[in-house]
């Protein structure tokens, strides 16, 4: 049976985790923001129920205006007089009447009743038009004088008022009835009016409320960011005395000024950072002690090499006992370079480690080491020094020294020169070895720099480590490790540049 044969599942990339300030604030919008709805729908309901009684209310009083001006002619028949109604109801009364230029005959409705307000009207609600209808009509139905389309809202003959909606003419109308009698006569007196002033009145007072309640949505939203960015300040403080410790450090954090809810947190980190500790302190222990163990009877060996050497005149023999020499040599060099390398490590200083360094003295200590091997050699070892202090441990950085020199030397030819500098470039301190030799090819800079990695045209004589401690003392210096161009000609540039500031 065959089966198919399925593509594998595409990894999603992770999703990045939202702040704890995002969180919170997210959290605190929207029962706020729902808040806001219901307070804005509450407002609503609150205050739209007063402000149309005030409307019929309104309608009212023109209805017993209107019944005011009805009286019997000689005919018998009802007549409506020519009314002045005066301000509109929604004149505020303690203001007094309008004066003229506002509110004048013109302004008044046209007729017993007209079907548009005037200036007054658009003055007191801009926008807006309305259209006003009356009729004035019998208990049976008929109309005496008016609009005889206009509706009768219901109501019992007991009631004074009733009020309803209607349509009438493609206009939206709020009617009032008053049911009275005019000399002995019953009548049903209605009075119409469209709606656009109680919906600019509602439309108005809604954006105001919602324009206060946004604001005081605003303003509790930007308390409350403040609130958490306070409340979030015991954490960042935390954050930035884990950012400013030292690689080598792994002493647990202090837990007095962490706040409770992050307390479990840093226990957390500080069980972590102990088992770290312990198992880099077994780690150089164990590093230590078998190099340690390794150099003695290394050393042993090279010195009953010595002595066989000296007792033997067969030429084979010396041969053989010199490549054994040579190997047993390249051996103990290997071992003190992986000691070198563990020593090397970051938690394997501490703080107090560090001192202020003088390089250019640096530089003449491991000049004077060098100098039979370069004199063998016939290499010129020259240095350029500018007087400049950094912050460092000392023997570490006699150990980096030694190592870009030896590197120097192995692969400079006979004859070359090896330079040796240091001193401030764009304000920050630096080591520097330049040599004359082949250079090292930029597709190689990197991979020179990984533990027993040999060059392509290497002698064989080199261990692959001498680049990797250098690199492993620059990290645990803050200090950026660089492979360049030689100044001039051909060969090799190796750059430590160190932080600025950093032996202040």
């Amino acid at each position: 049976m065959m089966h198919s044969a399925q593509n594998p599942p595409i990894e999603s990339a992770p999703r990045r985790a939202r702040s704890i300030r995002g969180r919170l604030f997210a959290y605190l919008l929207l029962p706020l923001v729902l808040l806001l709805v219901a307070s804005i729908w509450a407002d609503h309901k609150t205050y739209v129920t007063p402000l149309y009684d005030a409307f019929d209310r309104a309608l009212s009083h023109m209805a017993v205006a209107i019944a005011g001006h009805l009286d019997r002619g000689p005919d018998g028949q009802l007549h409506l007089e020519k009314p002045d109604f005066g301000p509109p109801p929604l004149h505020p009364p303690h203001a007094g009447p309008p004066p003229d230029d506002i509110l004048n005959d013109h302004d008044k409705p046209p007729g017993p009743f007209g079907a548009h307000g005037g200036p007054f009207w658009r003055r007191l609600f801009p926008g807006a038009r309305e259209s006003f209808l009356y009729r004035v009509s019998l208990p049976d139905g008929r109309t005496v004088l008016g609009d005889e389309g206009l509706p009768i809202p219901p109501g019992s003959n007991a009631d004074d008022f009733s009020y309803g909606d209607a349509t009438y003419k493609q206009l939206v109308l709020r009617v009032a009835s008053y049911r009275t009698q005019v000399e002995g006569q019953p009548v049903i007196i209605s009075v119409g009016e469209t709606v656009h002033r109680r919906n600019h009145a509602v439309q108005r007072l809604d954006t105001i409320i919602g324009i206060s309640d946004g604001i005081q949505l605003l303003l509790v939203l930007g308390l409350g960011l403040f609130g958490i960015t306070v409340a979030l300040r015991p954490i960042n403080r935390l954050r930035e005395r884990i950012t400013q410790r030292q690689p080598q450090s792994l002493q647990p954090l202090p837990l007095e000024p962490v706040p409770s809810e992050v307390r479990p947190l840093v226990q957390s980190l500080n069980t972590l950072l102990v088992t770290v500790r312990d198992a880099a302190q077994a780690q150089q222990h164990f590093l230590t002690n078998a190099a340690h163990q390794l150099r003695t009877p290394l050393t042993g060996l090279k010195a009953q090499l010595e002595v066989l050497a000296s007792e033997t005149h067969d030429h084979a023999q010396q041969e053989r006992i010199a490549r054994l020499y040579g190997s047993v040599d390249r051996l103990a060099h290997t071992a003190n370079q992986l000691l070198a390398l563990a020593r090397a490590e970051p938690s394997a200083n501490s703080p107090g480690d560090f001192t202020r360094v003088q390089l250019e003295a640096l530089i003449g200590t491991v000049a004077d080491a060098m100098l039979d091997r370069t004199i063998a050699r016939n290499i010129d070892l020259g240095a350029e020094c500018e007087p400049v202090p950094v912050r460092g441990v000392h023997w570490l950085l006699h150990e980096l020294l030694i190592n870009l020199v030896d590197n120097a030397i192995r692969h400079t030819p006979d004859g070359g020169r090896v330079t040796l500098r240091c001193g401030l470039h764009d304000g920050a301190p630096y080591l520097e070895v330049e040599d004359s030799g082949p250079g090292i090819p930029p597709s190689e800079r990197e991979r020179v720099r990984q533990r027993f990695y040999r060059a392509a045209g290497s002698d064989g004589q080199s261990s692959g480590l001498g680049l990797a401690i250098v690199e492993e003392i620059a990290r645990s210096h803050h200090a950026r490790f660089e492979i360049l161009d030689a100044l001039e000609g051909s060969g090799a540039r190796m750059r430590v540049t160190f932080p600025a500031g950093v032996a202040q």
